[in-house]
């Protein structure tokens, strides 16, 4: 016989008496050899040879007892047919002693279920049949080839001749369908699934669920996710236990099933467990099922659980969760409240749509809540508020609604439902600021709780804008000196003072004028508004509708990104200019030194006070960083505020940059939330790249401070502005500590050379 390099030439000593073994073909060259002996202890180590040639490994071997005192050894083998002659199979033990012979055979012969199983007990069936079963999770080979599907389907239908039926109950997609049957109560833990069909064997393309026994029942109700597809062909479907073997058989749908909504508003529901499983199977599909995905998505807006809480006076422990927001990345942030004086719980445990679980151990961040405090008859600091953040691994499908429970030390638990999540990313992101009053803000909440929590949804609905809108009016200017960006949200009410100042003033017709609307909603009247304008006063805009409102800074970039000048004007709607002309003299402060990156003027409110003469930045008792404008509140022509100098930085709402400058800066950054923080931001950054920033006293204008910012619920009911300085300070702490050690008077050396050491 020809041998290849590897090949081994078994050489034994002289065979003594051996069992008479059968041939069983399994397909895809795996043989079974099966012999039966007496007594004597199964094989450690068995090697299988072919007319004395090792059989190529690996090979498995499982020995059972017989019903009749005796042993049956099965061993497996990787079957290449004999070289030549009659194909003889001996197996011997680790020592070389021959425990088994075959008759030669050039053909493997069928697979014969009945002679493997007979003699065999229930449990040891079960043990044989999941030696073979397991045969199509390591070799993939095997899953389609057609002699080892039959011989499984046979093996399996000697065990269950007339499996029950698993019947279609509901259509969770035009693809999938919720099959229901019962199984017995004693089956136990399912450990794994597979599903036959004449052409195929393999895993079931989710796992079933079975229910618990109710009282003297035998029988548990049994789920399973499915493709209608193996339905229609009546596939097998085997469920392997601990201590037993299941068949079902998929029956085809007979009649126009309820659909996933139907069934979750029908008489019988879908219990927890059952919404969960479904969740889970869905959430799985959904990556490449768009319909999937929907349906998940679906039944968590149309078909949310209804809020519970404990929140009884008469009661010795009350608790609810008033908001619980899966964040993304796998983080979940919690606001409520547990009224538990005589210390009954012991945490929170919080499962989600899709059958994760998380837990609360303890609620170190408390706050005071006047509402239960007023239920349960208690001093109004008492702390019965918690808030928290749980980081875990990331789910297949955004989860909109949760479901908690209060544990108890004896174990029972308290069932606790909160309503779905705000389902835009910014108003999720919104309702976490709010949930903390903002003179209740701690570093350690920020940095534990509300920071993880308020970035990821930040950068989601940053992630989800989409491209803004242009609309020009008029003819633009052809070679633009100056770009003049000013952002518009909700307050309208200055646009014409501001405009009726532009058109006064000749120097405007150099400069290009671009309004960023970032309430869309206000898109039409805003339009009809400019049109009337335009009409009015004959100057050419450009007028940009953001997708979604996402703050100063977005709306600056997006100006800056259709803007055409070199020179970036970013000015708030509330500020008026008090006289024709202004914008050449902050031009020309600007141009006057090459190393100036960015100037601002006087500011000043209505009653002609002080509102900005540079800014600068300052501690207060806990050592955190703010900023701060230097003279305000002091009258308009305080000596120290009319001398042109550099500063630490200017306000955003009028700072003229070079492009060049604002560019190398990276432009305004995008993470802070709503408005606040950015231009002072940007200064640093300006600063960081190599530039000055100058104070122009002579250029004054009126600035009607945060017209806008008022109006927007999400920053003046929460904690945003307590977010974004802990994010400003926690990236620019040096650089402001190395800026405020320096004199900043008129003949002050420029500080613009300092190079900062930026904080992640």
């Amino acid at each position: 016989m020809h041998q290849n390099a590897t090949t081994q030439i078994a050489v034994f000593p002289k065979p003594g008496p051996a069992a008479s073994a059968t041939l069983h073909g399994l397909g895809a060259g795996f043989a079974l050899v099966v012999w039966d002996a007496g007594t004597q202890d199964p094989p450690r180590h068995a090697v299988p040879s072919v007319d004395g040639v090792d059989a190529p490994r690996p090979h498995v071997t499982l020995s059972v007892a017989t019903l009749w005192g005796g042993r049956r050894t099965l061993c497996l083998l990787r079957w290449r047919g004999p070289a030549s002659g009659p194909g003889i199979v001996r197996v011997r033990d680790g020592d070389g002693r021959l425990l088994a012979e075959t008759a030669g055979a050039v053909d493997l012969p069928d697979f014969d279920p009945t002679s493997l199983l007979d003699g065999l007990d229930a449990p040891t069936r079960l043990r044989v049949v999941r030696f073979i079963l397991d045969l199509c999770r390591s070799a993939q080979a095997l899953r389609t080839d057609p002699d080892f599907v039959a011989a499984c389907r046979r093996l399996v239908l000697e065990l269950s001749p007339r499996p029950s039926p698993l019947r279609p109950r509901t259509a969770l997609t035009p693809a999938l369908l919720l099959c229901e049957g019962t199984l017995s109560s004693e089956f136990g833990e399912i450990q794994a699934a597979l599903v036959m069909t004449d052409e195929a064997i393999g895993p079931a393309p989710f796992e079933p669920l079975s229910g618990s026994a109710p009282p003297r029942q035998d029988r548990v109700p049994l789920h399973l996710v499915i493709d209608a597809t193996l339905c229609e062909d009546r596939a097998l479907v085997v469920l392997v236990g601990r201590r037993g073997l299941a068949c079902r058989v998929l029956e085809p749908r007979r009649a126009e099933l309820p659909s996933l909504l139907e069934r979750a508003t029908g008489r019988d529901g879908l219990p927890g467990p059952l919404r969960r499983h479904v969740s889970r199977c869905l959430a799985d599909r959904g990556a490449r099922d768009p319909a999937a995905a929907a349906a998940v998505r679906e039944l968590q807006v149309l078909v949310p659980l209804a809020k519970r809480q404990l929140a009884d006076p008469a009661r010795p422990v009350g608790a609810s969760l008033d908001l619980a927001v899966p964040t993304g990345g796998g983080g979940l942030f919690l606001a409520g409240w547990i009224h538990d004086p005589q210390g009954l719980a012991t945490g929170l445990r919080i499962l989600t749509p899709f059958g994760e679980e998380r837990r609360l151990g303890a609620f170190e961040h408390r706050l005071p809540r006047p509402d239960v405090a007023q239920l349960y008859g208690l001093s109004a600091g008492e702390r019965t508020g918690f808030v928290a953040f749980l980081a875990g691994a990331p789910e297949a499908a955004p989860a909109l609604q949760v479901q908690g429970e209060l544990v108890l030390a004896s174990g029972d638990r308290i069932t606790l439902v909160p309503p779905p999540r705000p389902q835009a990313a910014d108003e999720a992101r919104n309702a976490v600021l709010g949930a903390v009053p903002p003179s209740r803000v701690t570093p350690a909440l920020l940095e534990q709780v509300l920071a993880p929590a308020v970035s990821a949804l930040h950068a989601a609905h940053m992630a989800s804008r989409r491209a803004p809108e242009v609309i020009l009016f008029g003819r633009q200017v052809d070679r633009p000196v100056v770009s003049v960006i000013v952002p518009l949200y909700r307050n309208l009410d200055f646009l014409r003072f501001q405009l009726s100042a532009f058109a006064t003033d000749p120097a405007m017709a150099e400069a290009e004028l671009i309004f960023v609307l970032d309430s869309p909603e206000q898109r039409d009247e805003l339009e009809h508004y400019l049109h009337g304008l335009h009409g009015l006063y004959g100057l050419p805009m450009t007028l940009v509708v953001q997708g979604a409102n996402c703050g100063y800074s977005a709306a600056n970039n997006a100006g800056v990104a259709v803007a055409r000048g070199a020179a970036l004007l970013f000015l708030n709607s509330d500020v008026i200019p008090d006289r024709p002309g202004w914008l050449p003299e902050l031009l020309a402060a600007l141009e006057a030194d090459p190393s100036t990156g960015a100037v601002g003027p006087k500011l000043l409110f209505d009653d002609d006070s002080l509102q900005h003469a540079g800014l600068l930045f300052a501690q207060d008792f806990r050592g955190r960083w703010y900023n701060h404008h230097y003279h305000k509140g002091m009258p308009r022509d305080f000596a120290p505020a009319n001398q042109p100098r550099a500063v630490p930085g200017v306000t955003g709402a009028c700072l003229l940059a070079r492009r060049a400058a604002f560019e190398a800066a990276g432009g305004f950054c995008e993470d802070y939330v709503i408005g606040d923080y950015e231009d002072s931001d940007l200064c640093l950054r300006i600063r960081s790249a190599g530039h000055e920033i100058r104070y122009v006293p002579g250029v004054e204008l009126y600035h009607l401070e945060r017209q806008s910012i008022s109006r927007h619920a999400g920053y003046t009911r929460g904690a945003a502005s307590e977010y974004n300085g802990w994010l400003h300070a926690g990236r620019w702490s040096t650089l402001m500590e190395q800026l405020m050690s320096r004199e900043w008077t008129p003949d002050a050396p420029a500080a613009a050379g300092l190079q900062p050491r930026r904080a992640s």
